[in-house]
């Protein structure tokens, strides 16, 4: 009697030691498990709206700038790009700086909510460059960005800052 009470106090210690080292290690979270945020990049690359804008990005090396903090881009969508004759190829045939510039002027360095924008000049990612909000004279709740461009899908969210997609570049290309 004694040599089974020994023994099914080793399968109890055994049983027990196997269901708490299975606990432990099943909480444990991988990195393949944890869904990472989207940030400004990731949207456009992902969303098929902004077919137009990925091509200028990814030819222009634009990714890593737009995954920087506290930004607000004014984002044409491809009807914009095809309401206003602009088409990818027309971008990536101008100068890299120019290519560049044309991204750059869509884009402010502060995270804007559509209600947080306010009638006013806002500064660009290029330098003395501006982007200038202000009312419809027909209805003030609606915002017009350098005489152009309306919102037309407001605070599309990333986690870097803010997407507002607009219905017109806000850069007149020739």
């Amino acid at each position: 009697m004694k040599k089974i009470n020994f023994i099914g106090r080793y399968a109890a210690f055994f049983l027990i030691v196997t269901f708490f080292s299975g606990i432990v290690t099943s909480c444990t979270e991988k990195d393949s498990d944890i869904v990472k945020p989207k940030t400004i990049t990731d949207v456009i690359l992902q969303n098929s709206e902004f077919s137009t804008l990925r091509e200028i990005i990814l030819a222009n090396d634009l990714s890593d700038a737009l995954r920087t903090e506290n930004l607000t881009l004014f984002a044409p969508n491809d009807a914009a790009f095809k309401n206003s004759n602009i088409t990818s190829a027309k971008i990536n045939s101008m100068t890299k700086d120019s290519a560049r510039a044309f991204v750059f002027k869509h884009i402010i360095g502060q995270n804007q909510t559509y209600e947080t924008l306010k009638t006013q000049k806002y500064s660009t990612l290029v330098k003395g460059d501006s982007i200038i909000i202000t009312n419809r004279t027909t209805d003030p709740t609606t915002l017009i960005l350098n005489g152009l461009a309306n919102v037309i899908t407001k605070n599309v969210n990333a986690d870097n800052g803010t997407i507002q997609v607009i219905n017109k570049p806000l850069v007149v290309v020739k």
